[in-house]
């Protein structure tokens, strides 16, 4: 992509802003377009031309593309959050806790149809695992993935690695049928990092829960804070692990934009609260991280916020360009430090390189 087809692509993602430079639009091309598909923000895209008055100002079918997904993103969410309760009824005869995470709150905290959400994450205590999945196979969930659009159950063989090497179950599957849903996918998660976590930092995050309402909208999910860092925890696990980057989905934008918008208009009060928060929890670095890679992927304004996450890194950004690889124990660092030279790389992993042995931050 050429460098005015990348701050158009930037512009149109960073939906906070309130002004648009119409001249980027003779940039709209079909890598912009693709890059907005590929990034799960075509309908973020959508909704900035439509906010500044300037679909009509690009090609039809750069228009018609953004707006059939925008439309079909509606769709879907409705079906999402008919599957958000049909969750929490088979959830209601559980004897603990529960969380829902990442899409179940921010669907319908961004503009409607903005941002999808393919399955439900739900963080639960270690000890509680069982419980939660002798539940959801009552309500006819079964352990499997979806694969060519048809339901595969799982070995005996894949749900104890994943419980070993994931830090989650494997998903939880049931047919649904709903326009644009044809399965429900339940992910469990009890762990904070891509290996066991801290048993007691999730329960004091589990403690902490409470039903959120949002307009019309309710959802057992983390206190605000806690879930912005299990966010950035979340974006600093797959943004840092190799594999990911082999699956050329270690960055993509639309988790860095759950960052940017429940970040951009904060003031400094609750950047000093998230991060006081966050090191109690032992998870500041990764908050920082999270923070300095999303100001320099959107038209990030919270100046403070940056500030602040330079500073809990000394200052020193080797940590926002580490890798590791579990499974032999490497670690590797980029060789590219620009952040954004990197999201627009067409192959990441040639710009990795190898240090040593490593031990998890």
């Amino acid at each position: 992509m050429t460098q005015k087809e990348k701050i158009l692509f930037k512009s149109l993602c960073s939906f906070k802003q309130e002004k648009f430079d119409e001249t980027l639009l003779d940039f709209a091309t079909p890598a912009v377009l693709g890059k907005l598909f590929f990034n799960r923000m075509q309908s973020v895209a959508y909704g900035v031309l439509e906010k500044h008055g300037l679909l009509g100002k690009v090609n039809r079918e750069f228009k018609n593309s953004l707006k059939a997904a925008y439309k079909q993103n509606l769709e879907k969410n409705k079906s999402f959050f008919n599957c958000i309760e049909q969750l929490e009824d088979a959830l209601a005869g559980c004897n603990c806790r529960y969380a829902m995470l990442k899409g179940a709150y921010l669907c319908r905290l961004y503009p409607m149809g903005y941002r999808t959400s393919n399955d439900i994450d739900l963080l639960v205590h270690p000890k509680d695992v069982t419980e939660v999945g002798k539940a959801l196979s009552a309500a006819g969930f079964k352990q499997g993935n979806v694969r060519n659009d048809e339901f595969e159950a799982a070995t005996r063989k894949e749900i104890i690695e994943s419980k070993m090497m994931r830090g989650e179950t494997v998903p939880y599957i049931k047919e649904v049928n709903l326009p644009g849903i044809k399965f429900l996918e339940v992910d469990i998660n009890f762990s904070l990092d891509y290996k066991h976590g801290d048993a007691n930092l999730i329960e004091e995050m589990l403690n902490n829960a409470s039903l959120v309402e949002i307009g019309d909208f309710k959802v057992c999910t983390l206190r605000l804070d806690d879930f912005f860092i299990h966010l950035c925890s979340h974006l600093y696990k797959e943004a840092t692990t190799l594999p990911w980057i082999e699956m050329k989905r270690d960055m993509t934008l639309y988790k860095y934009a759950d960052i940017y918008m429940l970040l951009n208009n904060a003031d400094e009060y609750y950047v000093d609260f998230l991060f006081d928060r966050a090191t109690k929890l032992g998870m500041e670095k990764m908050c920082a991280f999270a923070i300095i890679q999303t100001a320099q992927l959107f038209e990030f304004e919270n100046l403070y916020a940056t500030r602040i996450a330079s500073k809990v890194l000394g200052y020193d950004y080797t940590f926002i360009n580490k890798v590791i690889s579990p499974k032999d124990k490497k670690e590797l660092i980029f060789t590219e430090p620009n952040v954004l030279e990197r999201f627009f790389a067409d192959d990441r992993k040639k710009m990795l390189k190898e240090v040593n042995n490593f031990e998890k931050t």
